[in-house]
């Protein structure tokens, strides 16, 4: 076992159960909730009461005594995988940063193996290390329609990173591989440590929950700069005068705030409002919001690797929608505007990240709603399909459909 600290605070917790009594993907008595907690603090275990739990980190404020329980659900999943021998392979498609450990083939390489030749050259430039007051890491997401970012005049004095493997370890951490999410943490600052920088934009918020929280509070890494997010850089742009809003939106929306946004702190949630606002944007909150929201869907996913899984978070989320009674919904999360683009249909999504670049005279000429041609790649087409009887698997558990090491390699 790798050493390296957990972040779920044993000597806070008395076991009282609010953190789960209030859990939107768990049907939990105040009673049932005492005895799972007795069970999973007596000592980290798997146990089939959390099989809704998709790791979403709410449990986290309604905690009374700071215990941190949200990161307890983390290393009970990282029980279930020992106990399963391995992951689904959908869910092991799924996750980035792996390369460096023959995990040759996942979403968002094929992805960027996809793309045309002006987009892979902005990779390739990427990845390369930088020297700039200012350095933006795009994270896995954004650099899968890298265009926008790299044409932007607002974001010109920042200088661009992220090569195909850099990555944050999200999502294997989401999936209870938390020593492989540890290695890619860990790789990640080591590749930002080849450049030479005075401060971190990061443009991911759950890149950013990771860096500022995970990596120092649950493996004790410590991240050796200061760092912001992308949605404070273009305010502190626009606050002092270096970036003017030519083309106000004037769109009254919903805001959907995502898992990471209450785990960045309240700090993060006001500078993404004060923005919105401040390109034109009319917005209001969702019953559940800042510290309650509810998870896109894509979370989902980490659960057990079904579709399945991801179409009943969404159901969820879509309630939330429903009661807003707001046709626009405007994500800061590109997953979060991706999962409302295709899995609520009536709803108008928007990408705060595109509308902010918009709204300053960037014209975003490929929106990341076009996001499906890159299904078609015959690569990514024939990945898809091998990988398609796992995600469609009709039991509730997942079975050891592919070993960690080395049978999630998918090549």
């Amino acid at each position: 076992m790798t050493a390296f600290i957990r972040g779920f605070l044993a000597d806070n917790c008395n076991q009282c159960g609010k953190c789960l009594a209030g859990c939107h993907y768990g049907d939990f008595t105040a009673t049932q909730a005492r005895v799972v907690m007795q069970k999973i603090t007596a000592g980290p275990q798997w146990v089939p009461e959390l099989a809704g739990c998709i790791r979403c980190g709410k449990c986290d404020y309604r905690c009374p005594d700071d215990a941190r329980p949200g990161s307890l659900m983390r290393e009970c999943f990282e029980y279930r995988r020992r106990a399963d021998g391995g992951i689904p392979s959908s869910m092991a498609y799924a996750i980035n940063g792996m390369a460096a450990e023959g995990w040759s083939a996942n979403f968002f390489r094929d992805v960027y193996k996809g793309l045309g030749a002006a987009d892979k050259k902005i990779l390739n430039d990427w990845a390369a290390p930088k020297k700039s007051k200012d350095l933006l890491f795009v994270g896995c997401t954004d650099r899968m329609m890298p265009a926008a970012v790299e044409s932007s005049k607002v974001l010109r004095n920042a200088a661009k990173f992220g090569g195909p493997d850099d990555c944050c370890g999200v999502w294997a951490i989401q999936a209870g591989l938390l020593e492989e999410g540890f290695r890619i943490g860990e790789r990640l600052i080591n590749r930002l440590k080849e450049n030479r920088f005075d401060r971190l934009i990061v443009g991911c918020g759950h890149c950013q929950k990771v860096l500022t929280r995970i990596l120092p509070e649950t493996f004790g890494l410590t991240v050796p700069f200061p760092i912001i997010s992308i949605y404070e850089y273009f305010l502190e742009r626009i606050e002092t005068g270096s970036a003017r809003v030519t083309r106000p939106l004037k769109t009254d929306a919903a805001i959907s705030d995502p898992c990471f946004g209450y785990e960045n702190g309240a700090a993060y949630l006001e500078v993404v409002r004060r923005l919105a606002a401040a390109i034109g944007l009319s917005v209001s909150e969702l019953p559940h919001n800042r510290e309650d929201a509810l998870c896109c869907g894509y979370g989902g996913l980490f659960n057990d690797g079904r579709i399945a899984r991801v179409v009943t978070t969404a159901a969820v989320k879509r309630r939330d929608l429903a009661a807003a009674g707001k046709k626009h919904v405007v994500s800061y999360c590109p997953g979060c505007h991706l999962l409302v683009h295709y899995f609520q249909p009536g709803y108008k999504s928007h990408y705060l990240l595109e509308d902010v670049l918009s709204a300053l005279g960037d014209p975003v000429a490929a929106p990341f709603s076009i996001f499906y041609r890159r299904l078609a790649r015959p690569r990514m087409a024939w990945n898809l399909l091998k990988v398609s009887p796992s995600a469609l698997r009709l039991s509730n558990i997942s079975s050891p459909s592919c070993e960690i090491h080395p049978d999630a390699r998918h090549d």
